[in-house]
């Protein structure tokens, strides 16, 4: 599961953990870890170092998928339930190697209102006005750029239709995922830890709209503008109105197929993928050092190269 940060993707997971045959823990990042194994970190000579083995990239990673599904195969397993899940946000990043590793997984997407987002990460981050809608824009174009080419491997939902009618959506959801319906998923107040907290978010809630409007009051009519002013059309696109929590165009659960179609009709919004920060980018050998050629001191006298190694610093 995947979405900004502030996009509810914590009540989903708690909803979709108390299905009987699902288990899916609090976030773990290890995409993150899993793209380190392409090759070795700070190391020039890492890169594919996995052919010392005799193993080529796709025997590779096969053998990295059954290491991590292992662990959560476990976890689940250990709870007496027979699926598996990950709810970490960033791995939104990360989706085209998750269906690498795991080609049978289903990616599901949430979306919140941006100025819902925007307000969630300056009251919990204290994050300011530009830097969250930056991080909805981009967080946002990478899920529907990526989530349109899986095609029934992908589910997209909005956080407003899931507490506003939280059985269909669930329902619907289910279904997507090929599990049978059960009212446990209603009910994750009742089943999760009691008087906990996870990722802000108190396990013993029930659902409810209470947090829908909670933004509104929160921000200001100039902050309001500044986030509709660079949100505008893919907030539309996503049936938000820019100054109210309630959706202006129904949006139903969109499957990769769906959701490209859409996007091929509203060519007016860039959806070309956007460029990950730092810390989520793709891991590559560090590349060769510009400047004159390093000379060859083999063979010289150890005084002499230690000269010109002094020199050099």
């Amino acid at each position: 599961m995947v979405g900004s940060n502030g996009s509810g993707t914590t009540l989903l997971r708690l909803m979709l953990d108390s299905h009987e045959h699902i288990a899916i823990p609090e976030e773990t990042g290890f995409l993150r870890l899993a793209a380190t194994h392409a090759w070795v970190p700070y190391w020039r000579l890492g890169k594919d170092w996995y052919r010392g083995l005799g193993l080529t990239e796709d025997q590779m990673y096969a053998e990295v998928a059954r290491f991590y599904g292992g662990l959560f195969s476990a976890y689940a397993a250990g709870r007496g339930k027979r699926r598996w899940g990950d709810k970490t946000p960033f791995h939104v990043w990360h989706i085209d190697l998750a269906m690498r590793l795991f080609p049978d997984a289903t990616v599901v997407g949430i979306v919140r209102h941006p100025a819902a987002v925007v307000s969630s990460l300056r009251r919990r981050f204290r994050r300011p006005v530009q830097r969250g809608t930056t991080h909805w824009m981009r967080t946002n174009r990478q899920l529907l750029h990526a989530g349109s080419a899986l095609g029934d491997r992908f589910v997209l939902l909005r956080y407003e239709d899931l507490v506003t009618d939280p059985e269909r959506v669930m329902r619907t959801l289910l279904e997507r995922l090929g599990e049978p319906w059960s009212d446990a998923v209603l009910s994750h107040h009742e089943l999760q830890p009691a008087a906990t907290s996870t990722g802000f978010t108190r396990t013993d809630r029930a659902v409810d709209t209470a947090s829908l409007q909670e933004w509104e009051s929160d921000l200001s009519s100039d902050e309001l503008k500044r986030i509709s002013a660079r949100t505008g059309r893919l907030s539309d696109f996503l049936g938000y109105l820019p100054d109210t929590a309630v959706p202006g165009q129904p949006l139903p659960i969109l499957s990769g197929h769906d959701l490209a179609k859409r996007k091929a009709a509203a060519k007016e919004i860039d959806w070309s993928a956007p460029k990950p920060l730092a810390e989520d980018r793709e891991l590559r050998p560090p590349a060769p050092r510009k400047g004159r050629q390093a000379p060859d001191l083999a063979g010289l006298p150890v005084r002499d190269v230690i000269a010109h190694r002094l020199r050099r610093r």
